[in-house]
């Protein structure tokens, strides 16, 4: 076998470890025993995220850790402004909203840490998974409302069975993509 042959082969086995390196978050210990996530950019290059983040719609990330820590982000592009805009809710519930205007600056807003839970003990044991949600609750609510009036839904609120058959279909998305980390995590 040639050295491009082998080559060949060895990338072959070793592309699946690359794309879970370059998916796989950094957690950072902070003070007062807080974890947090960095995500990766990568992230936002997956061909389905990518074409959701352009859809104009909010694109919701909801990361949830076990044992009890949870966080979010919210990512909509303005087309009219092309401008994104963004939102970080962290596991202790402050919110930070922006408008983005550059590709590089929401690599960078995306991949600076987000506060995820806090520890209680010298190491955590992580169980982390990203939700990424094709559009935001209240987006759902006023697609819901729209298709209802538009379909002439009946005034007792029930709607016809096409109405509640778009509804149910359209609006109750299943997730776009979903990850799973586990890590160890040495607390300061």
């Amino acid at each position: 076998m040639g050295a491009l042959n082998r080559s060949a082969v060895l990338l072959f086995f070793l592309a699946p470890l690359l794309t879970h390196a370059q998916t796989r978050p950094a957690f950072i210990a902070q003070p007062g025993r807080v974890i947090a996530i960095a995500l990766p950019a990568s992230l936002l290059n997956d061909r389905e995220i990518a074409r959701q983040l352009g859809s104009g719609l909010t694109t919701v990330f909801m990361l949830a850790a076990k044992p009890r820590g949870a966080a979010r982000l919210d990512i909509r592009f303005d087309v009219w402004d092309e401008v994104w805009i963004v939102r970080r809710v962290d596991s202790d519930g402050r919110e930070e909203r922006q408008r983005i205007t550059t590709r590089d600056a929401l690599e960078k807003w995306w991949s600076s840490p987000l506060r995820l839970l806090t520890g209680d003990g010298a190491k955590a044991l992580l169980d982390v998974t990203l939700t990424v949600l094709p559009f935001s609750a209240a987006e759902s609510e006023d697609a819901r409302a729209w298709i209802s009036k538009s379909a002439g839904a009946a005034e007792n609120g029930r709607g016809s069975p096409l109405v509640a058959a778009v509804i149910g279909t359209t609006l109750n998305a299943r997730p776009i993509r979903s990850y799973r980390w586990q890590a160890e995590v040495q607390l300061k």
